[in-house]
């Protein structure tokens, strides 16, 4: 049977909980009525400059202090700088970890699964088929700054009998070329939800899976990426949903992550934490009711110089909610909720939000979800909220649709660097009546409007409409999607796969009068001859990521190529302003 987690989730949203979402909470406290003193400006001030810029140790006496001038204006404020405890203790220890790498024996029960599907047209590449067997959930993909490509899922294997769930590391170290199984951990609560961080650039390099368990437990795992061992710990009980991001300074030990998240304390409420710096997303801190409220669907980025922003539903009014920190996930500084949109007038659903990496007062923000006028059963649209130089949001539709097709579960992707302003995204597209295949939709955000939307899956794929499909550049810059689906086309199972785009689409019939080279295949030197001036070469591999290049200025060249890895590449050539491009193989 198909099943649509839009339309359960849309029966989630109508719940009533006992609370309501402004019920007072024991450890929410307003900070926004309260003075600050020139002291705590000050150290404020210093926190930015020692995000991108200072030691671990100087980003943790920063907070200290800025704890301590707390005390002597507000001791209330100042005690919620704290470790996070559970059940009256640090959470020092992993729960629910079973042995990295090995897969148990185990008994599956047979899982329904429809695998006809009609089609839709695409436009990418050809889908790369990674995993063939049961993703359940938890795609996501991290890109790191060397160009390393990780992707996690989950498989649910103890809701159908077995006595693990297991969490799956794919890794790519040539840019989405090839991937491998890299990493496997088994999981002795049922996986509810999981996230990918990668800490990454000098010093020591982990990739880390945050999730949360059917015991409500939120927790991390997390692996060395150059000798492949495992760590973990729990961050907090009692919690239901999360989402986390990172600060992206060059040093790994000053690489924070941050996370809002929803802890049941009479009501799914919304906290955040963070995790200290010289801890690589361990040891967290500050967890802190942001703002006394109720609530579901919660969503978190980071933006830059510690800008912080999150978005959820009200747990009882079905309200689009946001919240922003301009101090990195600091405890005294969530600013007042701002209803994007009333639930009595539009149902929304699996909001996300994102920020382009530009100063605080200067700020870009888009909050999209799912939307539908509330009360109706019309289709879902996806909905757009703008905020620009830290002022109020607008509202904009972003993906209208024709009334056999509901969009759902977006994702959304900016990279790690400072003043980035484009942010990609990713939704899934239902069909309805089922008419033809449901499928992934990409569309990008420059810093000031919307390209066209493309459609990257192939036709003979039936996109999973159950969760979202992960999106990320490759270090070329360009999109690429992590997703799961049926084929018709024999493949068993609802598979994982992968999609990039490349700049270079085509090399037919895109020559230069007179231009030969040999020998092709080759193993060490290519000589290219020309019948006049060659200007330029680059050559490129097929995900369009430029691997070398000179300028000869002369008509005969020997290309040394004795570097590149074996396979196939693009040569560009121009030659008296003509440009062409030509497939090599590399032996």
């Amino acid at each position: 049977m198909k099943k649509s987690i839009i339309m359960m989730l849309s029966l989630m949203v109508t719940s009533i909980y006992a609370q309501m979402d402004d019920a007072q909470s024991s450890t929410f406290v307003n900070t926004s009525q309260i003075v600050r003193t020139a002291t705590l400006n000050e150290l404020y001030e210093h926190a930015k400059i020692l995000e991108n810029s200072g030691t671990a140790a100087e980003i943790n006496a920063n907070r200290l202090a800025i704890k301590n001038a707390w005390m002597e204006v507000n001791p209330v404020v100042a005690a919620l700088y704290k470790p996070i405890e559970t059940n009256g203790k640090l959470p020092e220890t992993m729960e629910n970890v079973g042995i990295n790498g090995i897969h148990y024996p185990e008994v599956i029960k047979e899982r329904n699964l429809e695998l006809e599907r009609p089609q839709q047209t695409r436009d990418w590449g050809t889908d790369r088929l990674l995993f063939e067997g049961f993703v359940d959930g938890g795609v996501d993909m991290e890109v790191t700054n060397s160009g390393d490509i990780y992707i996690s899922f989950y498989q649910n294997n103890i809701d159908f009998g077995g006595q693990f769930d297991i969490i799956f590391l794919y890794r790519s170290i040539d840019g989405g070329q090839t991937f491998q199984e890299w990493r496997t951990t088994n999981i002795t609560s049922p996986i509810r939800k999981l996230q990918l961080i990668s800490i990454d650039g000098t010093g020591d390099q982990y990739i880390a899976t945050y999730f949360v368990t059917d015991s409500n437990t939120f927790q991390v795992t997390r692996w060395n990426t150059a000798s492949g061992a495992l760590t973990g710990t729990v961050i907090d009980t009692a919690v239901t949903d999360f989402s986390v991001d990172k600060n992206y300074p060059v040093t790994t030990s000053t690489q924070r992550v941050f996370a809002t998240y929803l802890k049941t304390i009479g009501c799914p409420e919304v906290y955040s934490a963070r995790s200290t710096a010289g801890a690589y997303g361990f040891n967290w801190v500050d967890a802190v009711s942001i703002d006394n409220v109720c609530g579901q669907q919660v969503d978190f980025s980071y933006g830059s110089l510690g800008s912080c922003y999150t978005t959820y539903t009200g747990g009882n009014s079905g309200n689009l909610l946001t919240n922003v920190n301009p101090n990195s996930n600091d405890p005294g500084s969530w600013t007042t909720r701002e209803t994007l949109e009333s639930g009595a007038t539009r149902q929304s659903l699996n909001p996300i939000i994102k920020s382009t990496r530009l100063p605080f007062a200067t700020d870009k923000v888009l909050v999209v979800s799912s939307s539908r006028l509330a009360g109706t059963t019309d289709n879902f649209i996806g909905r757009g909220y703008y905020r620009q130089n830290g002022g109020a949001f607008s509202s904009f539709n972003l993906a209208p649709l024709g009334p056999n097709f509901t969009a759902g579960h977006f994702d959304a992707w900016v990279r790690k660097n400072n003043n980035v302003e484009t942010i990609r995204f990713s939704y899934v597209i239902d069909v309805i009546n089922n008419a033809s295949n449901d499928f992934n939709r990409v569309v990008s955000f420059d810093g000031n409007s919307f390209s066209a939307n493309e459609n990257p899956s192939d036709i003979s794929l039936n996109v999973w409409d159950g969760f979202a499909s992960a999106i990320a550049e490759t270090q070329n810059n360009e999109p690429c999607l992590a997703f799961v689906g049926t084929s018709n086309t024999g493949s068993f199972g609802i598979n994982l796969y992968f999609d990039s785009k490349t700049e270079l689409l085509s090399t037919q019939d895109n020559t230069i009068n007179g231009l030969t080279y040999f020998p092709n295949p080759t193993t060490d030197v290519l000589h290219i001859n020309a019948l006049q001036n060659i200007e330029d070469i680059s050559i490129y591999n097929l995900l369009g990521q430029k691997l070398m290049q000179v300028k000869p200025q002369q008509e005969k060249v020997s290309l040394q190529i004795s570097s590149l890895n074996t396979g196939m590449y693009i040569m560009k050539i121009t030659s008296e302003g003509k440009t062409a491009t030509y497939k090599i193989n590399k032996k």
